[in-house]
């Protein structure tokens, strides 16, 4: 079966951990070169490690340039960089808000955005993949920031999917379960929480790994006649009613 991430480049947000590190370790392992945005610098997921807060444009623009110029093509993008936020309506914080979606949206957007600039710029095709979740179709009380963010990141992931058609980029979405990353830190000290979402997942009774994520994102990019799609990758999680954290708050 033919490698085609052999001789190809890509870049994962977010990729210094999580399911963005496992991403970039299978992608490396494959023959691709790989450029790893985060926060911090300090880590060994990527060939180029930029240190970049993905709400911050100008870093962003900046990132994305030195990329194009060191390995001149880029063919793959995993938008991953994101933050979990609480906030019930009633109790809204708009710091917590606006954290939620600068991180999850506005940040993503800018990955996407400069993505396509440079994917058009180069004329070879690619494809994206932006990280949804779960919460895309089925949001969960006391994460209002998070709901929204990803439900707005899926739309115009789609959007994106229209009007990169033309230059023969693909624009998909995964929607992952819970899945055992940093992101779900907090979790872990909500007595029987974690517990209760791995029993109602159809799929062995567990909370996904980077490992699944990553699996299907590697598997998705060799998808050509699919774009425009937001995939759960859950286990079946999302066969079942959402398990809301309020309830094991009581």
């Amino acid at each position: 079966m033919k490698n085609e991430f052999e001789n190809t480049c890509a870049v994962v947000t977010g990729g210094s951990r999580g399911m963005g590190a496992e991403v970039a370790k299978q992608l490396r392992a494959l023959g691709c070169k790989v450029a790893v945005l985060a926060r911090t610098a300090d880590h060994h997921a990527g060939d180029l490690k930029i240190a970049c807060d993905v709400a911050d444009e100008q870093a962003q623009v900046a990132a994305f340039k030195q990329i194009a110029e060191q390995f001149g093509r880029l063919d793959y993008a995993f938008i991953n960089a994101g933050v979990s936020t609480f906030g019930t309506i009633i109790d809204m914080d708009m710091k917590e808000w606006d954290k939620g979606t600068g991180i999850n949206l506005r940040g993503a957007v800018i990955s996407l955005r400069e993505t396509a600039r440079w994917m058009k710029k180069f004329g070879n095709g690619g494809s994206i993949i932006t990280c949804c979740s779960l919460a895309t179709f089925k949001p969960e009380k006391m994460i209002a920031p998070y709901n929204a963010s990803k439900a707005a990141l899926a739309n115009v992931t789609q959007m994106a999917a229209r009007e990169l058609g033309a230059f023969n980029i693909r624009v998909n979405g995964i929607a992952p379960g819970l899945t055992k990353t940093d992101i779900i830190a907090g979790t872990e000290s909500i007595k029987g929480y974690n517990e209760a979402v791995a029993q109602r997942t159809p799929l062995q009774q567990r909370l996904g790994e980077a490992s699944d994520i990553a699996d299907a994102v590697l598997k998705l990019w060799t998808v050509h006649w699919m774009t425009g799609q937001i995939i759960p990758v859950d286990g079946g999680l999302s066969l079942t009613t959402p398990t809301d954290i309020s309830e094991f708050l009581k």
